[in-house]
């Protein structure tokens, strides 16, 4: 049984919320996490109609990862076609940043990150609401920098719970 991969393959150690050279129990660790966060047992039965749809694709996509990147023979195969699509990419990425190290405006609701050639990289807090990886362009040069999303919106979600709580 062999892993398929068609157009844009998903990142799914950010699916999964865990670094790419992630052990074994790490990657356990984080899906059963997620599993028991998004399993349709557990889901809130006074969300709206669709945050249940959402947290239903959620808990499909987790297992889905899991099932790859928890067999070794699948992670070796989908790591080998996530370095093809790297290595492939239209663009050079100058920088790998988290969202954790961009300063966020919360009146206007963007984040951003100084570049080098003195004006920023920014991003819109709409745009990383889907927690995939995302690659932005400088609005004045031609530098690029890739920002992980997930782990680093988890992070600051418990930040925020954290100061909520006290």
């Amino acid at each position: 049984m062999g892993a398929e991969f068609t157009g844009q393959i998903p990142d799914l150690y950010c699916l999964l919320q865990v670094p790419k050279g992630a052990s074994y129990e790490e990657l356990k660790q984080s899906y059963q996490r997620l599993v028991l966060k998004y399993h349709p047992d557990k889901i809130d039965r006074h969300q709206s109609p669709e945050d249940q749809a959402a947290a239903q694709d959620m808990f499909v996509a987790v297992d889905k990862a899991w099932k790859t990147l928890g067999d070794p023979t699948l992670r070796k195969e989908y790591d080998a076609r996530l370095n093809e699509k790297t290595v492939s990419q239209e663009f050079p990425v100058d920088e790998e940043i988290t969202l954790a190290d961009m300063d966020y405006d919360e009146d206007e609701g963007v984040y951003s990150y100084p570049c080098r050639c003195g004006d920023d990289y920014s991003v819109c807090e709409d745009e990383v609401g889907d927690g995939r990886d995302m690659v932005i362009c400088c609005s004045t040069c031609s530098l690029t920098v890739r920002v992980q999303c997930v782990s680093s919106m988890n992070e600051q979600d418990d930040t925020h719970h954290q100061e909520e709580s006290r």
